[in-house]
């Protein structure tokens, strides 16, 4: 039963044998996510103020360009 047990330390969790299952398998390349983000402002003025607010609200959020494609390719995730 350790071996099914996260946190003991000879399980499979530790060994390795779950890696893949915690890594993202979809992405979407910067210059896309950046055209997607501006398509998806313009055409939605409540995703607009609401995207702004929180641009003013989350100084991390504002500072990190990751995060803010990361932002976008997840509502444009759950859409499709």
């Amino acid at each position: 039963m350790a071996l099914f047990e996260a946190k003991a330390p000879d399980s499979m969790l530790v060994w390795g044998f779950f890696n893949n299952a915690f890594e993202q398998k979809e992405y979407m390349e910067d210059y896309v996510a950046e055209e997607v983000a501006r398509k998806m402002l313009a055409k939605d003025p409540a995703l607009a103020a609401t995207f702004k607010k929180k641009i003013t609200e989350d100084a991390e959020f504002a500072k990190d360009p990751q995060a803010r494609l990361q932002y976008f390719y997840m509502l444009h995730s759950n859409m499709g």
